[in-house]
């Protein structure tokens, strides 16, 4: 299998606000090495998520299946992939009616805009950007 072509990246949501970066890679390199940990925290009354990214799809995976559903501090966290897997062809034969996607840009530069976001992905359709947000790091 090329693990390149596969996912290494996971969700982590409905964390507690307590949850640190450093708590997640802890929890998390016990499964596998990680690359990084980057923690979204809104000022809003959402729970704060992150991003986990492993060196290897099949630690992420294993990550995955053993995280999902657990309690980090008194909260059941939710586990997913942040991306589609790449194996996972989809169906081109029929027209697609709302067809919808969430995309997570990171690394950008602070005077990076959400028009300048849209402007970037306008080549490839019609852009939703209902809850767009733009995070420093």
């Amino acid at each position: 299998m090329d693990d390149e072509s596969y996912p290494k990246t996971l969700y982590v949501g409905n964390l507690s606000r307590d949850v640190t970066e450093i708590l997640i890679l802890q929890l998390f390199t016990q499964i596998g090495p990680c690359k990084s940990c980057k923690m979204i925290t809104e000022h809003t009354s959402n729970d704060p998520y992150c991003f986990v990214e492993f060196f290897e799809h099949r630690d992420a995976a294993a990550a995955l299946a053993a995280m999902n559903g657990r309690k980090i501090l008194g909260k059941e966290v939710k586990v997913n992939w942040a991306t589609t897997p790449s194996s996972q062809k989809k169906d081109t034969s029929s027209k697609i009616v709302n067809d919808h996607f969430h995309v997570f840009v990171g690394d950008l530069s602070p005077e990076i805009t959400t028009e300048d976001v849209k402007a970037a992905f306008a080549p490839f359709g019609k852009i939703s950007c209902q809850n767009c947000k733009l995070y420093s790091f």
